[in-house]
């Protein structure tokens, strides 16, 4: 049988671990972040870009 305080040592150790999990987690997602900056920022200063045109890699069909 387990005890209250094993109990409470094992939620301890599970909520570590994800804690651990979810900084992991953050870690590549801000680093991945970084990236999307970087590329936004030179995708920002491509000619085609800078006029404000809109992103739709198909035309729009006029009506």
């Amino acid at each position: 049988m387990t005890t209250v305080l094993e109990e409470l040592q094992r939620q301890y150790e599970v909520t570590e671990g994800e804690i651990k999990n979810l900084q992991r987690k953050i870690e590549r997602l801000e680093e991945r972040l970084a990236e999307l900056a970087e590329v936004i920022a030179h995708v920002s200063q491509l000619p085609r870009y800078k006029e404000n045109e809109p992103t739709d890699s198909v035309p729009q069909k006029e009506e």
